[in-house]
């Protein structure tokens, strides 16, 4: 891929979540594309990526790092904003996963790649939820501080997503209710009476 693939998934990556939200909350034009240091930010950080590419492989783990306690940042803002909207809770705790997995899903989308978000794999949309899930908890139902239940969110999010990725715990492919139903009829038939 060169320089302007790179800079143009790192554009959609970082800032398509947000977008998506503002979108979805009908703020026109969205955050991102008000202001030029969205921009300048994702080019200057691509733009190292492109050239120092050979030593950013070394540094896999702090960006495994970086990444989980940004998930649980960009979970919180999002679900911010749209409790300043107003929106009932469930709303906001959608438009929290949006803003943070929905870049990932976009990038996932230019690049011809079936999304990460429904794929089988390591916990990331699902920490995403327990995160917003936690925040509504401490900051609306046990009226913690703002600050606070932000601070407790974004570090339950981080190390639930490190320990995710550590322990390679992962969802199952599927879950096939039917064929659970089927098992636990033949158990019952099976077992002694």
């Amino acid at each position: 891929m060169d320089a302007m693939g790179v800079l143009a998934l790192a554009i959609s990556t970082s800032v398509g979540g947000g977008m998506l939200r503002d979108v979805l909350l009908g703020q026109e034009p969205p955050a991102a594309l008000r202001s030029s240091r969205f921009f300048l930010a994702v080019a200057t950080c691509a733009l190292i990526a492109v050239v120092f590419a050979p030593w950013m492989a070394r540094l896999h783990r702090a960006l495994d790092v970086v990444d989980a306690l940004l998930l649980g940042v960009w979970v919180v803002l999002g679900l911010e904003k749209a409790l300043a909207f107003h929106l009932p809770l469930p709303s906001a705790v959608f438009l929290g996963l949006v803003t943070s997995v929905g870049g990932g899903v976009i990038r996932d989308v230019l690049l011809g790649e079936p999304s990460a978000l429904v794929a089988p794999g390591e916990l990331y949309a699902s920490v995403a939820l327990l995160c917003a899930l936690t925040y509504v908890a401490l900051a609306v139902g046990l009226e913690l501080p703002e600050p606070l239940a932000e601070m407790i969110s974004i570090a339950f999010a981080t190390v639930l997503r490190l320990l995710a990725m550590w322990r390679k715990w992962w969802l199952p492919a599927r879950f096939d209710l039917l064929h659970l139903l089927d098992r636990l009829q033949a158990w019952r038939q099976r077992r002694p009476r």
